[in-house]
């Protein structure tokens, strides 16, 4: 029997299942590679990275496009308007950034992706995007750990 706490978790294997293509999005599981997706925390949503530069450059601005889709409605993304982006480096921490990217993300929307423009990674390793969804499922927040430069 499947409880409601596990149904984001069968939605989203029977999306990798039928969908191959949102895994191979991101550059599927290799080493050093942005995430083709995540979960939110508390299973709300998905978030896909759905354009990424790979490798991901050190002190060049870059763009990434997301899809973010309630996994209530998983054929219909969120707009724009629904979605904040931060980005910094944990080292470790488990709440919010050691320290922070010194430009500031803009999010929009271009052909039907959200649009993160002016990310800027100025030093190699994992940094982090702290994605807060604001929907009509509620608030959540998903974190995608972006390895810069091969780090």
């Amino acid at each position: 029997m499947i409880t409601a706490r596990y149904l984001p978790l069968v939605a989203l294997l029977s999306t990798m299942i039928g969908s191959p293509s949102v895994l191979a999005a991101g550059g599927g599981d290799a080493a050093g590679a942005v995430p083709a997706q995540v979960l939110s925390e508390q299973g709300l949503y998905r978030v896909e990275v759905r354009q990424a530069p790979e490798p991901l450059p050190k002190g060049e601005h870059f763009s990434l496009g997301l899809r973010v889709v309630s996994m209530d409605n998983p054929d219909t993304p969120l707009e724009a308007s629904a979605v904040t982006v931060e980005a910094g480096m944990r080292h470790g921490r488990d709440d919010g950034f050691a320290h922070g990217m010194q430009s500031e993300p803009v999010v929009s929307v271009r052909d039907g992706l959200i649009l993160v423009e002016g990310l800027y990674f100025h030093m190699g390793g994992a940094w982090t995007l702290q994605v807060t969804i604001d929907g009509d499922d509620g608030e959540d927040q998903a974190w995608l750990t972006l390895p810069c430069c091969g780090g």
